[in-house]
């Protein structure tokens, strides 16, 4: 076999690979995870999920959040970690880094590289106030992506999640779903979230509760 030979033959193998990771890295970021199903009887406590409340996503965005609906969300989501804080229950920080190569020049092409590894953008809000709360990365929508959050939440016997965060109609769904696919109870905090299409959040919606999950309409409502 010539040298060009071998060459043309591992461009081809390089470019079959680089198109076949390009086509599941957009399979596994438009599905929830399955998982093993939990014992929910034997798992009493809840855990509040905080999703993705990070600058790049709340200030730096090409789409952004106004002023007053990104003020308004987070102080809705820091009424609910003082409330998960008084009720003992566990608050879990949930971290968007996107580390897969398509996802990462779909970014930087598209949405200004926000999510990106080395951004400063990463940093949660400045105006939450989790405290010392844990921290999982995901890479995908999907937070139980991270096997380590299962395990986690198995350790503290949590079977019921509260979810808070953005955006509602991607991350926060996907892991509703995620949750929803082990045997989770699952209640989505609507004034905690945020989403930049809220004209397809009616239909996460009526999804996600077909599904199972419960949606609070009044952050004081809920349980």
């Amino acid at each position: 076999m010539s040298f060009l030979t071998l060459a043309v033959s591992s461009l081809g193998a390089l470019v079959l690979w680089a198109t076949g990771y390009f086509f599941w890295v957009v399979w596994i970021s438009s599905k929830a995870t399955m998982g093993k199903p939990i014992d929910r009887a034997a798992r009493p406590n809840t855990a509040l999920l905080v999703i993705d409340v990070q600058e790049d996503f709340t200030r730096n965005s090409p789409k952004p959040y106004s002023e007053d609906e990104r003020a308004r969300g987070i102080a809705r989501i820091n009424d609910e970690i003082e409330a998960a804080h008084a009720a003992d229950h566990e608050v879990i920080l949930i971290k968007q880094v996107f580390r897969h190569w398509p996802a990462i020049l779909a970014m930087k092409l598209l949405m200004g590289g926000i999510g990106t590894p080395g951004r400063k953008g990463l940093a949660f809000d400045e105006d939450l106030k989790a405290g010392n709360a844990p921290v999982f990365e995901k890479a995908i929508g999907d937070a139980f992506s991270n096997p380590e959050l299962d395990a986690y939440l198995a350790g503290k016997n949590v079977g019921y999640l509260r979810l808070t965060g953005l955006d509602a109609c991607q991350c926060v769904q996907f892991t509703a779903k995620g949750a929803l696919n082990r045997g989770y109870s699952v209640e989505i905090i609507e004034p905690a979230t945020m989403t930049v299409t809220p004209e397809k959040w009616g239909t996460f919606k009526k999804e996600l509760e077909a599904l199972g999950a419960q949606v609070v309409r009044d952050a004081e409502q809920a349980a």
